[in-house]
């Protein structure tokens, strides 16, 4: 049996705590502050802001999910990672590892330092372009791999175990980043990048 929550109904993993719905709505806020340039909107098409903003709350959704399946991990030591959960851990590190220079390298620059400390175009572009990418990839190497298949019912009738609100939130977030990974390789193919 999994763990219940306090009144006895279900198991408590199927759905997020409060906590973890207020760090996802935080961190979707820390990618829009990240993403969205720090001077304002600029004079730019409206699919290149539909790009930006749907990659600072992706981005923000999944900075957050990186502590939270780790302190998961601990708790769980012999569960191992599902698809959904591998997708969000994946993007979430992505984020953890190209903002401080996206952060650091806008502030000096609004701050008038010439160079920057860090120039902070390369994970800019690394981060817009790569992480959707990547989700793109992660996505046809966990079909073809079969990873994602049909829940069927066990053996006597039973129903098939629930999934954690990790995993399921994991392939939705994983399914947003692909969205927008394929709409980069429109672009790509679409020669938009001369």
């Amino acid at each position: 049996m999994g763990d219940r929550d306090q009144s006895g109904r279900g198991d408590a993993q199927n759905r997020p705590t409060i906590g973890a719905m207020m760090l996802l709505i935080a961190g979707v806020g820390v990618g829009l502050a990240v993403m969205i340039p720090l001077d304002g909107p600029g004079a730019e098409e409206w699919n290149e802001w539909v790009f930006v903003l749907a990659g600072g709350v992706l981005g923000g959704a999944s900075f957050v999910g990186v502590p939270l399946l780790i302190r998961e991990r601990w708790r769980r030591p012999r569960r191992r990672f599902g698809p959904g959960q591998v997708i969000w851990f994946s993007q979430g590190t992505a984020a953890w590892l190209l903002w401080p220079p996206i952060v650091v390298g806008s502030i000096s620059v609004n701050r008038g330092r010439n160079p920057p400390i860090v120039d902070p175009s390369a994970p800019q572009i690394c981060f817009a372009y790569g992480t959707p990418l990547m989700a793109v990839y992660l996505t046809v190497a966990l079909l073809a791999g079969g990873w994602w298949r049909p829940r069927v019912r066990r053996r006597g009738g039973r129903r098939p175990r629930p999934v954690p609100w990790t995993e399921r939130f994991g392939l939705l977030l994983g399914m947003g980043w692909a969205v927008l990974g394929l709409y980069v390789l429109s672009m790509i193919y679409r020669s938009k990048f001369r």
